[in-house]
Order: C-alpha cells, then structure tokens, then sequence
C-alpha cells in the first residue's frame, strides 16, 4: 500500500495498459475514514464516491502519472476545497492508495508557528480580507474574534468569560487565527483603515477548523446596498410574516410570497438572520457589493422539538389575547407596549424586571438573560428559555428587536410558574416571552 500525504510528488512510470485504482480516504481532523467523499482523476471520466469505510474504486485508469481529486461537504465547511493527491499507475499491478487530509496538529504548525496544545480554545480560523469595490486583498487589515465562555465554579454558580483574539492579515490579505472556540459560537469582524465589514457569526464544527473571507467597504466610495431574496418552509411553501434582518442595520417583513426587499443596506460582509413562527431561525454571512443588489434564497426548517408536545390551535391575535389576559391577573412579570415605548433598548426593558441578570452575547450588543437557578436553591443562575411570538428562539434574534417594535414582554423566574406551553421541564429554568407587533 502507497500512502501519500497532500502534494506528495511521485516519479512518473511510463506505460501504456490500464488497471484499476482502489484506495482509502481518512480524515485526519476527525481522526477517521471520510465516507460520502467525491473522489476522481484529473483529466478524466471517472468518479467514485467513498463508501460508510472511506473506500473506494476507479477503473480503467491508464497507466503513468496522474492526480487524485478528492472533495467532501464537512472539508468544504473548513475550508479545505477539493484535494490533490499525484500517483502512479504501475503497468502492471493495480494501485492501491492511502490519502489523508491534513491534520489539525499539521495545519496548526504550518500556519500559528507552534505545536498543537490540548486546550478547551483550540480552533483555527482563517480567510482572506478584501476590498468590496476592487476586490484586492488588504494587508495589514484587523480581524477581530470575540466568543463567550460559561464556565461553572461551583456546583450552583456560572461565571461568564469573554474573550477576545486580535489578528492582522499579511502581505497576501491573509489571517490565521490560532486558538478560537472549538464549540462556541464566534463573532468575527474585519476592521481596515476607519472601516470595518458586520459582526458575522462563526460556529466550528468537530473538526475544529473554519474559513471565513471578509469584505470592507473603504470611505469615501462606500454606496450602500440593496438585498432581496425569498424564504420558503423546507416543503416548498412560502414563508408569510417571517422577518428578515440586519445586523446593526435594518429589518423587514416577509411578503405573502415569501420575498422580501431590504434597502439601504451597508456594504461588505454582513450577518443576515431570518426567523418566522414555528420555523428554526437561519443566519448567514452574505456579501453585499456597494450600489449593488445582492439576491439571498432561505429555506428554514422546522423547530426541533425540545419539550413535550403540546398542542396549540390559535391565531396571532389569540396569542395576543392571552397575552394581555395573563397581565391583567398578574402572572409572572411583564411589560406592555406603552411602558416598552419609553424603553432606550429591549435590554433596558428586560432590566427593570426583577432578578434578571445578563450574560454577554457573542457580539458587541448581544447578550443571554439569566435566572436564578430552582435546582441550586436560587443561589446559581441559568440561561433562560426564550420564546419570541410563542415560538421557541435563540438570544441571537434578540440583537434586530427594538422597543418600539415589541408590544409586550412576559418573565417568569421559574419553568413552573410559567404557562403549560412555554415550561421548559428539560431545565427548569425561568423563561422569558418576547411579543412583537408582527403578531396583529
């Protein structure tokens, strides 16, 4: 058996016969044969897909030198596009060959200059930092990465950690960043001369590697942007009265054809969330040239279920009615749309109900409500359930709500003593109940 590593060179044997090319692909990130993988010749016909073993077979190759390509999506999302691999085909016998892509410990000492240490912020993120208008690569550009660490120091308190890593591009607009969050979120911002792209968020996966290019918009040529797009369920149905937004910038409604139109959109790299009722939220980083249209197709899937079943026949006004029924018997603690109006900021508003505490988010305005934790006595705090329109959410949708689009909030410091649809009994933490004016 040949075993090569990427770009390993072999000399060529001249012949002229064809012969069969069986092999093995591994996965040196996650330490495993990689199934699913594309694998083919250059120049050539023939394409094989590695089988639940990594294996795979291509026949009929001629013999003499040749490369083997190989892609697969999870190498895609690090950044590792298709892979290349020279051998040889022997006149004679069948080849039989061993790749693998490069490992963690490989990448991390090629590009951080080091040994690869055992730590809990262990990732690599990398890209290329560019202007919008000429596209070339921007040396000497700043990329900011923040993400947050709840560490537990006690059997019933949580202690939040940020942290932040600063990197600079090099002479090519190229930046490693060596030691980011293996498996929490990651904000990741460009900064160039005065300007800088959105705050997009980044999540590695198990092979603990990710590529994100970034876009700056320099002055004085900045022309803001315009996005359109569409937002269907996964069954092909357009998505009605769902919102799309902005980072920092603005929002806008779902038509009933499921597209949308939001105007006035800064340039470069920013983070676009989308979210509707009963759907599970998307966000992605999306690229948005200046004086230009850029267009965005969303498919959302549906929310996972968490929580026991419960059935729930109604209409938006409903939920609204039941909204205001539960205040005026004063369950839990709330706040209406005219106390809201007064409101600098949601935050603002969460704060002035009582033992509500905040976490900082993975961005600059993000953050996490926090509650006294019922299994630790009231002595530790958890992370609140989240709801927004009676939908189970995530505190990354929270960053686009302004007070003056809200029409009421709902806190309940224990799962209990909230409303049977909305208890979390996985973790018996409080919950919090976002109402928007998207509902009427």
């Amino acid at each position: 058996m040949r075993v090569f590593g990427a770009g390993a060179a072999l000399l060529p044997t001249i012949a002229a016969a064809q012969q069969p090319v069986r092999g093995l692909v591994y996965d040196s990130l996650l330490h495993s044969p990689l199934a699913g993988a594309e694998v083919w010749v250059q120049r050539s016909g023939q394409r094989a897909e590695t089988d639940s073993s990594g294996h795979f077979r291509l026949d009929s190759i001629a013999s003499g030198p040749h490369v083997l390509l190989v892609s697969h999506p999870g190498l895609d999302s690090a950044g590792l596009y298709t892979l290349a691999f020279p051998f040889v085909v022997s006149a004679t016998d069948s080849a039989l060959l061993s790749v693998a892509a490069p490992s963690l410990a490989t990448l991390w000492l090629r590009h951080c200059g080091q040994e690869l240490q055992p730590r809990v912020d262990s990732g690599l993120v990398y890209g290329v930092v560019q202007d919008v208008a000429t596209q070339d690569h921007l040396a000497g550009a700043g990329v900011l990465l923040e993400w947050l660490r709840i560490l537990q120091t006690d059997p019933t308190s949580v202690l939040t950690q940020p942290r932040t890593l600063i990197t600079r591009t090099d002479s090519t607009g190229t930046y490693y960043a060596c030691g980011v969050a293996r498996d929490m979120k990651v904000a990741v911002r460009a900064y160039a001369r005065t300007d800088s792209t959105g705050l997009v968020d980044l999540q590695l996966g198990p092979r603990a590697i990710g590529r994100q290019d970034l876009l700056v918009a320099l002055a004085p040529t900045r022309k803001r942007a315009v996005l359109r797009g569409s937002v269907t369920t996964s069954e092909q149905a357009p998505v009605y009265g769902g919102r799309v937004a902005v980072r920092g910038g603005g929002s806008t409604v779902i038509n009933s054809d499921g597209g949308f139109v939001l105007r006035d959109v800064p340039p470069g790299t920013q983070w676009v969330t989308v979210q509707a009722i009963g759907r599970a939220p998307f966000g992605q980083a999306v690229d948005l040239r200046q004086g230009d249209t850029a267009w965005l197709s969303v498919t959302l899937a549906p929310l996972p279920v968490t929580l026991a079943p419960v059935r729930v026949i109604t209409q938006p006004s409903r939920l609204l009615a039941e909204f205001e029924a539960r205040r005026r018997s004063g369950l839990g603690y709330s706040r209406g749309e005219a106390e809201l109006a007064t409101m600098p900021s949601l935050r603002a508003a969460l704060t002035t109900l009582p033992t509500v505490r905040f976490a900082r988010g993975p961005g600059l305005t993000d953050f996490i409500v926090l509650l006294p934790n019922p299994g630790a006595g009231g002595r530790g705090y958890c992370v609140a359930t989240l709801y927004v329109d009676g939908a189970l959410s995530d505190y990354d949708q929270l960053h686009s709500y302004r007070p003056s689009d809200l029409v009421g909030v709902e806190m309940y410091p224990r799962a209990a003593s909230a409303p049977l649809q909305y208890q979390s009994v996985a973790t018996g933490c409080g919950v919090v109940l976002i109402w928007t004016k998207y509902l009427k």
